[in-house]
């Protein structure tokens, strides 16, 4: 039995202007108390709720595509209880200090 690829298709995207989002990098704590990287993001007061998703989805997607594949970590996102507030997070594999660190520049690339 033999698979073919999906076409990849090129479909209309609408553009939204996020550069007045201000965006924080930290190592956090999970819940467990290891090691936890992450990325706040705050809109202008002006942003929807579906433009802080849409965001908060597309830096997931583009965490994903960017991660080595020799990694095991979990990119997660979540919309916080502030209106215009979401984050990106690792969930780490390992938790150790040396996963944590590359956690860590990947997302720092969002800074770009």
């Amino acid at each position: 039995m033999s698979a073919t690829a999906i076409p990849f298709h090129v479909i209309p995207m609408k553009v939204i202007d996020f550069s007045n989002a201000k965006l924080s990098l930290d190592l956090g704590k999970s819940r467990y108390g290891t090691a936890q990287p992450q990325l706040d993001i705050f809109l202008p007061p002006s942003a929807t709720h579906r433009q802080m998703s849409a965001l908060l989805h597309a830096f997931a997607a583009s965490l994903e595509l960017s991660t080595p594949a020799s990694e095991r970590w979990i990119v997660q996102s979540e919309r916080l209880s502030e209106p215009n507030h979401g984050r990106i997070y690792l969930e780490l594999a390992e938790g150790d200090h040396a996963e944590a660190m590359r956690g860590m520049m990947l997302l720092n690339t969002l800074l770009g």
